[in-house]
């Protein structure tokens, strides 16, 4: 069993990088939101945006990307801000907003845990001291 998952893992590994690449000759470039729109699910949130941009043959597109966005409450941004987006150059209508770091990304998530262990243990010393 083990040698059958270590085979597919080796078989599409090389997808896997290839895919990571992706985006190595996009360029990046300054968009104006249009339009913003959050999707609430009951354990995610996320957030798209329709953004115009000009492109580097002069001409302008529109498209939709990806926002970070903040669970329950959905993006900061707002319609008319300015974002920095990647496209590529060969088809400018595929676009996307630039990998964030660790922090960015899961930084909400990580202080709605700290809160819930701080709560936890305050909770914990308050019931020892009922009983």
């Amino acid at each position: 069993m083990k040698s059958i998952l270590l085979s597919v893992l080796f078989l599409v590994s090389p997808f896997l990088l290839m895919a990571q690449d992706a985006t190595e000759n996009w360029v990046e470039t300054e968009a104006t939101i249009l339009e913003v729109h959050n999707k609430v699910k009951a354990k995610s949130t996320r957030a798209f945006a329709m953004v115009s941009f000009t492109a580097n043959d002069g001409n302008q597109y529109e498209t939709q990307v990806e926002l970070l966005a903040i669970p329950i409450f959905g993006t900061t941004k707002a319609v008319n801000d300015k974002i920095t987006i990647l496209y590529n150059p060969e088809t400018p209508q595929l676009a996307k907003t630039p990998s964030k770091s660790f922090i960015e990304s899961y930084a909400m998530y990580l202080l709605i845990g700290a809160g819930i262990i701080f709560s936890f243990f305050n909770l914990k010393k308050a019931w020892a001291k009922r009983q």
